[in-house]
């Protein structure tokens, strides 16, 4: 059987685009020359990088004039994994908006939103991740493991006149760490449906043996309607907590391309101010 790809592409590059979430290599410039002073970042990782490749020396069979730093080594492996990560969130982001209206309430199975919401989230969380160590290697010249090197990183920001970059990179990555919560939930809790509905029919059996009567097993006056406003409310619950995971998915996509950003504007300073 033959999938149009295209049309999947599409789909979800749709939905993509209806929440804000955007390739990141659509930002830094508002036109083919003019930067876009929002984005800048962007530009000046694409103009002046940490290090910049010798490729004349290569297509000329010439040495490089010098070696390139372990820092700028690190540097420039962080922010592309970073680019590689975000952008692997964001196709796994797609998935999940793709298949979240097919996610039905009263389900005892995993879902394929559940499958693509698990593997955006652990995306989102390492692109944070690398932002982290950039901004640790940018400052402190390496990543140690060190209690509080993060915060270290942002102090010496704050001594070189980049104080306001600084608070701007400790409230965004607060903000992440929704994300990563949602994944040390599932990684470290529940992952699953049927791990959940486990829960519940356990938590309904001991309720039931502890009152020695099943939940409104007494209630014999109406019990169709019972059911089936409880019914209702369980369904309303249960989308709602659907859209909210889709939201967070999607929240957390544009709080890190903000924060990408901030970070590779922040490295260019911090580098400028270094050689002055």
């Amino acid at each position: 059987m033959t999938v149009d790809l295209d049309v999947l592409r599409n789909t979800t590059e749709e939905l993509l685009r209806g929440r804000g979430v955007f390739d990141v290599d659509a930002f830094g410039w508002l036109n083919e020359n003019d930067v876009d002073p929002e984005f800048v970042g962007y530009a000046m990782w694409a103009l002046s990088p940490p290090y910049d490749h010798d490729f004349d020396g290569w297509q000329n069979n010439t040495p490089p004039a010098r070696a390139p730093t372990k820092a700028e080594q690190q540097l420039m492996e962080l922010g592309h994994d970073f680019f590689g990560l975000i952008k692997t969130a964001r196709y796994f982001i797609g998935h999940a908006l793709l298949h979240q209206p097919a996610v039905l309430p009263f389900r005892i199975e995993p879902t394929d939103f559940d499958f693509n919401e698990f593997a955006a989230l652990v995306a989102l969380t390492a692109a944070a991740d690398r932002l982290s160590d950039f901004i640790i290697v940018t400052t402190l010249g390496r990543k140690t493991n060190e209690q509080g090197e993060r915060n270290k990183a942002c102090d010496k920001l704050r001594l070189s006149a980049l104080g306001s970059e600084a608070d701007a990179l400790q409230e965004g990555f607060k903000t992440i760490g929704k994300a990563r919560e949602a994944r040390q939930k599932v990684v470290h809790g529940l992952a699953t449906q049927p791990a959940h509905v486990q829960k519940r029919l356990i938590a309904a059996d001991r309720e039931a043996f502890e009152k020695q009567r099943w939940h409104a097993a007494g209630n014999r006056e109406a019990p169709h309607e019972d059911v089936i406003r409880e019914g209702e409310r369980f369904e309303a619950k249960e989308r709602a907590d659907v859209e909210a995971r889709a939201k967070l998915l999607c929240d957390c996509y544009v709080k890190l391309v903000k924060m990408g950003e901030l970070s590779f504007r922040t490295e260019h300073d911090w580098r400028q101010r270094q050689k002055s």
